[in-house]
């Protein structure tokens, strides 16, 4: 069997990208539904599809589940298409010798059907007892406008999830919920400042916390509107 390709995969994954940090909660159906995935996954194979536009928490929750998994020591890899996509299909051989396979942005590669082949090859190689596996789309699989019927039946297996988009207020109160867990205070107002001044990409509102993380902790500084506009140049 050959072994998993290692090439632009990640290595390590964030360490708050966990279950109880999803703004969904950690008791809402889609959490709930993978943590039974994993447990239930020496039963029979588990599939989990899961789709939603712009910052719908998707591959949160693919973090989530790969963080989960090694908890309960099993072996884990999560495939960003986005990320990989140029390295050709070839990047899936092996992967079957995991036992939980997180892909996200399936949609990519919708229309390409070298990569489409392979999908759905490497999802009939996986397709047993002791294997979970979940992807994320931003559309449902009949609406993916995928060339290949087979793999569009294939995605319609297992349990499907539609995961709507974050609204403001969702995001600022994700972000005050990821600062508290780092130990860092960060005020209601405080986020929705940044929600007011910067990208609303959830990703780089989080890469934006880490800077004021770590900019606090240096200058001993609480989070203030003034410290965080000298801290980012606002």
């Amino acid at each position: 069997m050959m072994q998993p390709m290692q090439m632009a995969l990640p290595v390590t994954l964030p360490d708050d990208e966990t279950f109880s940090a999803y703004f969904g909660g950690e008791g809402s159906l889609e959490v709930t539904h993978l943590k039974n995935a994993l447990e239930a996954i020496h039963q029979d194979f588990q599939f989990t599809y899961l789709c939603g536009l712009g910052d719908s928490g998707k591959s949160h929750l693919l973090y989530a589940t790969c963080i989960h998994a090694q908890e309960q020591g099993l072996s884990t890899i999560l495939l960003s298409l986005r990320e990989v996509i140029n390295f050709g299909p070839a990047v899936l051989d092996g992967l079957e010798a995991l036992d939980v396979v997180c892909i996200d942005d399936v949609h990519l590669v919708a229309g390409n059907e070298s990569w489409e082949k392979a999908l759905f090859n490497f999802f009939n190689r996986f397709n047993e007892p002791g294997k979970c596996l979940v992807v994320t789309a931003d559309l449902l699989p009949n609406m993916l406008n995928l060339s290949l019927p087979d793999l569009e039946s294939r995605f319609t297996w297992g349990t499907t999830f539609q995961i709507r988009s974050m609204s403001d207020d969702d995001k600022a109160e994700a972000l005050v919920k990821r600062a508290k867990m780092r130990g860092l205070e960060l005020s209601d107002e405080c986020a929705r400042f940044l929600l007011t001044r910067l990208s609303r990409d959830m990703r780089a509102l989080l890469d934006v916390l880490d800077k004021l993380d770590h900019a606090s902790m240096a200058a001993q500084r609480k989070l203030t509107i003034p410290f965080i506009k000298t801290t980012l140049n606002l």
